[in-house]
C-alpha cells in the first residue's frame, strides 16, 4: 500500500511541475543511453558509475546563504548513480554545498551537490555526493525543512 501510495504522489508532482530543462540537440540519445557503466577517459574516481536515464522530481533542502532558494519542486533528469555519488541534469544552477533530495520511482536520495556545469542556459550537469538512500515512502514527499536559507 505504501508503495502504492509513493508512486501515485510521484506520478502526480511528474504530471504537475513544469519541465524546464532543456536537452541539447546532440543528446538525442540521452535517454536509450542506460544501464551501461559511464566510461570517461582520466576517470579517477574509486566507485564504477552506471548510466541511469529517468525523470525525477527535486527539492533544495539546504541552499547556501547568498542564494535564496524556491520551495517549489523542480524536475530533473538523471544521468549516472555510482555507490557514493549520483549525477544528474538540472534546469537551473546549483551551487556546491547546497543539499537537494531527489525522489525517483524506486527510491529517494538526499545529496550534496559537489560540481556544476553549464551545458547551456537551461540545462546543468549536477554531480553530487551521496548522504542518504531510501526506500520508497511517504517522508520523500515531506515538506521541506524550515533550514532553506531566504
Amino acid at each position: 500500500m505504501l508503495a502504492v501510495d509513493y508512486q501515485a504522489k510521484l506520478e502526480q508532482l511528474l504530471q504537475s511541475i513544469s519541465w524546464n530543462v532543456q536537452i541539447p540537440e546532440a543528446w538525442s540519445g540521452f535517454f536509450e543511453d542506460t544501464g551501461r557503466p559511464a566510461v570517461f577517459a582520466d576517470d579517477q574516481r574509486h566507485n564504477q558509475r552506471i548510466k541511469i536515464r529517468t525523470a525525477g522530481i527535486m527539492w533544495f533542502e539546504k541552499s547556501i546563504p547568498i542564494r535564496p532558494r524556491t520551495t517549489d519542486p523542480l524536475g530533473i533528469y538523471t544521468r549516472d548513480f555510482s555507490r557514493k555519488g549520483a549525477g544528474f541534469l538540472s534546469p537551473c544552477e546549483i551551487y556546491p554545498e547546497e543539499e537537494i533530495r531527489i525522489v525517483l520511482p524506486t527510491f529517494w536520495v538526499q545529496v550534496r551537490v559537489a560540481r556544476a556545469r553549464r551545458i547551456n542556459s537551461r540545462c546543468y550537469e549536477i554531480g553530487a555526493v551521496l548522504l542518504l538512500q531510501h526506500e520508497p515512502d511517504l517522508n520523500a514527499f515531506e515538506s521541506i525543512r524550515s533550514q532553506v536559507s531566504t
